[in-house]
């Protein structure tokens, strides 16, 4: 009998999947377990098995369709096998031609399509656009003007301008070229929107859009953290054999801050703030396609060697594309640390549902005055930025000046 190959659902937010490469290709023949194809989630590229052995009787999606989870994606049975029963109810049959008539008929001609008035702006003739909407308009190269906004007072939004994809939207008139310009400028290379970019690019557009932020920064001195590091750090990998780097100190004192002020260890579903029991703690972790953010459950309550441990751990299988979907799921703050590329401070983009992010710079030595002399310091630069509809600015400055405080006068030895 032959067996369906459902769109799987790798995790609770999961709704739906993009088919990046069939592997097997209709009437090959697999075996149970073995992979058929690779598909995008909205966090993980995903080998889905075959469930059974046989002939790949049938494909119901193409490489980049986008499927919702629970249709059936292929069909795999023994040759010859009947796979119409299989074909999900969404997909409309294609209506047949009519049959032609004995005399030519003559076509009335088309009336015109309607066009829909544009929104009505304010009397001071500013048209109303989020800074997304304005972006992706310049990008697609719509006139955002001439559109009628969903937003709150007639306010364009992204969807609006992403909706005109397609639609005989005006598109703007491009810039006229500098006067000294012969042609278009060249482009080594291009490549698609697709896999794990495209779903960065949609991430990180709604969390701009839809994500409204509170940003906050602290100098903090690190100088008594190195030197508990520097002291600790033989005993350390003698005794836990491991190499505790100074951001697996700051994802340990990070976590035991969001311990102290749940107020930050939020998240945002539907019409609820739910206040999380754990605090799970994500990595941003670079990756050769992007960027991935895997999380440290219950970091609170785990010991330096065991943070330390997890976070390589965590950021070797997700640059070897080898973590499952579940681990990337749960977090409620993020710590992205870009010192080692040599940057001061930054501002990052909220991982939604995510209540905040945490930025760490570069520790960097510093002219410092203490006790009315100025002295050499390390320091860095931290942030935090946190979803202004769930997280007020006191509570996200009370942690942020925790945290710093904590930093400056760590323990010896972290437990």
């Amino acid at each position: 009998m032959a067996t369906p190959l459902p769109m799987p659902k790798l995790g609770l937010t999961m709704e739906e999947g993009t088919i990046l490469k069939w592997i097997k290709s209709e009437g090959e023949e697999v075996e149970k377990g073995e992979m058929i194809l690779q598909i995008q989630t909205d966090k993980v590229e995903y080998e889905v098995e075959s469930p059974d052995g046989g002939i790949l009787l049938k494909t119901f999606a193409a490489e980049g369709d986008v499927v919702p989870c629970g249709d059936n994606i292929a069909v795999i049975g023994a040759e010859g096998e009947d796979t119409g029963a299989f074909q999900n109810a969404a997909a409309e049959p294609v209506a047949p031609a009519p049959a032609p008539t004995s005399e030519p008929v003559t076509p009335e001609p088309a009336a015109p399509e309607p066009v829909a008035p544009p929104a009505v702006q304010p009397a001071t003739g500013r048209v109303l656009a989020s800074p997304a909407a304005r972006r992706v308009a310049r990008e697609l190269g719509v006139d955002y003007r001439t559109l009628r906004g969903s937003g709150p007072g007639g306010r364009i939004v992204q969807a609006d301008v992403q909706a005109t994809v397609g639609s005989g939207a005006p598109r703007s008139m491009p810039a006229a070229p500098p006067a000294a310009q012969t042609g278009p400028p060249a482009v080594a290379s291009a490549a698609p929107v697709a896999g794990m970019r495209k779903v960065i690019v949609e991430r990180m557009a709604a969390s701009w859009d839809q994500v409204p932020r509170i940003t906050l920064q602290a100098e903090v001195d690190l100088t008594n953290l190195l030197a508990v590091r520097e002291a600790s750090k033989a005993a350390w990998e003698s005794d836990l054999g491991v190499k505790v780097s100074i951001n697996d100190l700051i994802v340990f004192y990070t976590a035991r801050a969001v311990r102290r002020f749940p107020q930050v260890n939020v998240q945002l579903s539907g019409g609820e703030i739910r206040r999380m029991q754990d605090v799970n703690i994500g990595l941003a972790v670079a990756v050769e396609e992007g960027l991935m953010v895997p999380v440290i459950r219950g970091a609170d309550q785990k010991s330096i060697d065991q943070i330390s441990r997890e976070s390589r751990q965590l950021a070797e299988a997700a640059r070897a594309g080898g973590l499952p979907l579940t681990a990337f799921e749960g977090g409620t703050l993020t710590v992205s640390n870009l010192g080692a590329y040599g940057v001061d401070h930054f501002s990052a983009i909220i991982n939604a549902p995510e209540s905040a992010i945490l930025t760490v710079g570069a520790a960097r030595e510093r002219a410092v005055v203490r006790g009315g002399e100025v002295v050499p310091r390390t320091t860095c630069f931290i942030g935090i930025n946190a979803d202004h509809r769930i997280v007020d600015g006191a509570p996200a400055a009370e942690f942020l000046g925790a945290l710093k405080n904590t930093l400056e006068h760590p323990k010896v030895m972290p437990a």
